[in-house]
């Protein structure tokens, strides 16, 4: 739990360092108002920089949150803040095109990060911009056709006391932008992942900058940092992407390259390896095999001693310990160990387990216990005369793991 926190948190900390520098701006009005022009085109250029980045990587959700930021702002500039003279030939009015925009914003974020990606890129595309572009039109139709209507929906305040005044938006745009934070916070928690955090902290600003639309800088910094945080959390999952194990959620073989060339003189690494693990996936099915390869993981990424867990393959994971021998290194891998001998896994249901007509394996029968549980061996070894770089370590560690193995499993070897 508390490694999921910490990864969770770590997600919000660009997004909050930015959304601290615009505020530290706009408090001590630290940008002349003179570059207030270059603002406006940093817009543009933040938006076409991130359009092209989430197409590059097929990331239609991405696209269309950073279009509905960067439409919702031309819409505010345009429509809203235009001279009176203009106002009366626009095609709405300034007060409705507040309302329906404070209104849309959040409700399309919203439904946009919901909608998952599950076509082809162009296809996606369409048919997004198909069933937002049909709301669009409906709703502009209708408010068209009945202003007074709508404007009677959302002027009211149908609630004092579920109400902030102070946020200057109609009370069913405040119910539709508070749902939203706490449904798209719920999905962040269900899944965390980089454009998750960014759109909760980009939704939030661009929504409380809406009633700032008339003061200088408020409404294009605000703009500015939510395009810059959807575009670097595109990065940062590409990132992840290259370098995170997507089952287990640990560092994976790339990382584990990146992070060998980086070691001092001085370091421990080991391997480990769960034991009989193809006669677990034969035995009781792939899917459980998963659930196991994430408990492990699980267990490894808690590993103390200034130690790192890395997926290294298949069943198959890597531990670093940098200004460690293998013999200061082993008794937190003994502590791994033995957590992992405890722990039982559950078998969910009878439908999950291989029937011997489908897979050509003995059937379990219903008397079988619902939980199971793995060991995991290990072998390690140290930097040294006769081994001098990672490549070395890892070589003579992976012979140990064989020793230990071999030696009966459920237990660590030192390279000798």
């Amino acid at each position: 739990m508390r490694h999921r926190l910490t990864h969770l948190f770590s997600l919000f900390i660009a997004p909050l360092l930015l959304a601290a520098a615009v505020l530290f701006i706009l408090v001590f009005e630290l940008l002349p108002g003179e570059l207030t022009h270059l603002v406006d085109l940093s817009i543009w250029l933040f938006a076409l920089i991130g359009a092209l980045l989430t197409l590059s990587y097929a990331r239609t959700r991405n696209f269309f949150a950073i279009l509905f930021v960067f439409g919702g702002y031309q819409a505010l500039m345009l429509t809203i803040n235009q001279p009176a003279t203009q106002g009366a030939a626009a095609i709405l009015q300034p007060e409705m095109a507040y309302n329906l925009l404070s209104f849309f914003l959040p409700l399309f974020i919203l439904v946009n990060s919901l909608w998952t990606e599950r076509f082809h890129l162009l296809q996606d595309l369409l048919l997004r911009s198909l069933v937002f572009g049909l709301i669009l039109t409906i709703t502009v139709a209708v408010a068209l056709r009945f202003p007074l209507q709508l404007d009677q929906l959302f002027t009211p305040v149908h609630y004092p006391s579920f109400y902030l005044e102070s946020l200057g938006l109609p009370q069913i745009s405040f119910f539709v932008f508070l749902i939203s934070l706490v449904v798209l916070f719920i999905q962040l928690l269900l899944n965390p992942q980089p454009y998750f955090a960014a759109q909760w902290v980009a939704l939030t600003a661009s929504v409380l900058m809406l009633p700032h639309f008339a003061e200088e800088l408020i409404p294009q910094l605000a703009t500015a940092m939510a395009l810059v945080m959807l575009s670097l959390a595109v990065l940062h999952e590409a990132f992840q992407m290259a370098f995170r194990d997507d089952l287990t959620g640990l560092p994976g073989r790339r990382a584990l390259n990146e992070r060998l060339q980086r070691l001092g003189r001085n370091y421990a690494i080991a391997m480990s390896d769960v034991d009989k693990f193809k006669n677990f996936n034969d035995t009781y099915g792939h899917d459980l095999g998963d659930q196991v390869l994430k408990m492990v993981a699980a267990q490894l990424k808690r590993v103390s001693g200034g130690g790192k867990a890395y997926r290294y393959g298949g069943e198959e994971f890597t531990l670093v310990f940098p200004g460690k021998t293998a013999e200061q290194a082993k008794p937190y891998l003994e502590k791994l160990r033995v957590a992992i001998e405890n722990y039982q896994v559950k078998i969910r249901d009878e439908k999950s387990r291989p029937d011997k007509d489908k897979e050509g394996k003995k059937k379990r029968s219903k008397t079988d216990r619902d939980w199971v549980s793995v060991t995991i061996s290990m072998g390690i070894a140290e930097r040294g005369p006769e081994l001098g770089n990672p490549e070395e370590v890892i070589k003579a560690a992976d012979q140990a793991l064989y020793k230990a193995k071999k030696g009966g499993r459920n237990q660590i070897a030192l390279a000798k």
